[in-house]
C-alpha cells in the first residue's frame, strides 16, 4: 500500500469523524482475515487489547499465573497484570530468541492457567512442543504473533495451532494501521464469551485518532528530518516523556496500569488501512525474506552473529554485537539508522521491571 493512499484516508478520517466509528470496514477486515487464516476473527484496536480480552473471555484473574518468555514486550505482561494475573517469565533460547520449552514447564504450578507463545521477529517457536506441554497440563495455549503475520510452519499457518491468538497493526508490524489487533479463535469454547465482551465495547476517543494521525504526520514530515542531530534526538526524547505522539507505550504502561483505551473496538478509518496493507501481506513478506537471505549471504564480519535462517518471516533481521552502543554511534555518524528493538528482557528500557513482576536471578 502507498503512502499517499494512506494519507488519502487519515485526512478523509480528520474532515470526516464518522469514519471513525463506522463498522463496515472492520467487519470487511473481519471477513478479509477469517478467509486468509481460516479461522474466526475479531478486530480491535491492538494487540495488548487482544491478549486482555481472551484472557477475560477465558476467566483469568486474581490469583492466576500466565506463562510468557523473558525476552518480550511489555504489551505482553500487562494485559495479564490488568486481569489480576501474574505473568510468570521463562527463559528464551540464545539462538532463536524463542521461548526454552524446558523453561516453561518448570514454571508450571497449580496456579498457572495459560501458556502465551511468542514467534520472535517472524521466527516460528517452539510450537509442538509447548503444544504438548499445554495439553499435558490442560493449559490454555495464546500464540502472540505480532510479529508473525503471514508466516507457517508445516504449511499451517502461525496463529492456528493454540486455543486462541493475537495479531498487531501496530508501528513497524507485518501490516500496520497505525494502531490496530485482532483475536484470533481457534476453540470454539472460547468464541461466546469473547463475543459477548467484545460487544460492549466501543470505540477509542476522536482524541486518541489525532493523536494518530500527530504521530504519523509528525515523524514523517519532521522527525525523521532532525533525527541525527543532537537538537533532534532530545526534541523526539522530550516528546516521547511527555506522551506527545506515543500512544504506544504509555507513562502508565511503564508501570503495569491500564490505560482507559484499552481495550476498544478498531475504529473503521484505522480498518480500511489494514484492509489494504492485508492485500499486499504475501508479497511484503516474500520480500523481506529476500532481503534477510541477502544479508544472510553477505555479512562477513566476525564481530557480528547472526541467528540461524528460518522458514517463517522477517519482521526483523536480528544481528548481535559485543559492543552495540559502539555500533550505534558509528552508524549515527553516517546517517544509517539501525533498529534497536527488545534490547532489554522486557522492551522498552524505561520499563519498571518490578511493576512488571520480572525478577532478575544472579
Amino acid at each position: 500500500m502507498s503512502k499517499t493512499e494512506t494519507v488519502k484516508i487519515l485526512l478523509k478520517g480528520l474532515f470526516s469523524p464518522a469514519d471513525w466509528t463506522n463498522p463496515a470496514p472492520s467487519y470487511d477486515l473481519k471477513y478479509d482475515l477469517e478467509k486468509y487464516l481460516n479461522t474466526t476473527v475479531y478486530p480491535l484496536n491492538s494487540g495488548r487489547s487482544a491478549i486482555y480480552v481472551i484472557l477475560k473471555g477465558a476467566g483469568i484473574g486474581k490469583r492466576d499465573e500466565v506463562i510468557i518468555q523473558a525476552y518480550t514486550c511489555n504489551a505482553v505482561p500487562n494485559p495479564i497484570l490488568w486481569t489480576g494475573a501474574t505473568p510468570i517469565y521463562a527463559d528464551i533460547e540464545p539462538e532463536t530468541l524463542n521461548v526454552n520449552p524446558n523453561e516453561v514447564e518448570k514454571k508450571i504450578t497449580s496456579k498457572t492457567k495459560a501458556i502465551i507463545l511468542q514467534h520472535t521477529f517472524g521466527r516460528p517457536g517452539p510450537i509442538e512442543e509447548i503444544l504438548q506441554i499445554a495439553k499435558k497440563h490442560k493449559l490454555l495455549l495464546i500464540e502472540d504473533c505480532a510479529h508473525s503475520l503471514g508466516a507457517e510452519y508445516k504449511g499451517k499457518k502461525l496463529g492456528t495451532f493454540g486455543d486462541a491468538a493475537i495479531i498487531s497493526f501496530g508501528r513497524e508490524k507485518v501490516i500496520s494501521s497505525l494502531a490496530g489487533g485482532a483475536i484470533l479463535i481457534n476453540n470454539p469454547k472460547l468464541e461466546k464469551p469473547i463475543a459477548e465482551f467484545i460487544s460492549g465495547l466501543n470505540y477509542p476517543s476522536f482524541y486518541t485518532y489525532l493523536k494518530e494521525f500527530n504521530n504519523y504526520f509528525s515523524w514523517r514530515l519532521i522527525i525523521r528530518k532532525v533525527l541525527f542531530t543532537k537538537s533532534g534526538k532530545n526534541l523526539l526524547n522530550f516528546l516521547n516523556r511527555q506522551d506527545f505522539f506515543n500512544v504506544v507505550t504509555s507513562k502508565k504502561e511503564l508501570i503495569g496500569e491500564k490505560p482507559s483505551w484499552y481495550p476498544k473496538l478498531l475504529p473503521g478509518t484505522l480498518a480500511k488501512i489494514a484492509s489494504m496493507e492485508l492485500q499486499i501481506l504475501d508479497s511484503m513478506n516474500q520480500r523481506r525474506n529476500e532481503i534477510a537471505r541477502y544479508y544472510e549471504k553477505n555479512i562477513f564480519n566476525k564481530k557480528f552473529k547472526t541467528l540461524s535462517p528460518h522458514n517463517g518471516i522477517y519482521l526483523r533481521f536480528v544481528l548481535l554485537h559485543e559492543k552495540p552502543e559502539l555500533l550505534f554511534n558509528e552508524a549515527e555518524k553516517k546517517k544509517y539508522w539501525f533498529g534497536n528493538w527488545y534490547n532489554t528482557p522486557v522492551y522498552p528500557n524505561r520499563v519498571n521491571l518490578e511493576k512488571m513482576r520480572y525478577r532478575i536471578c544472579t
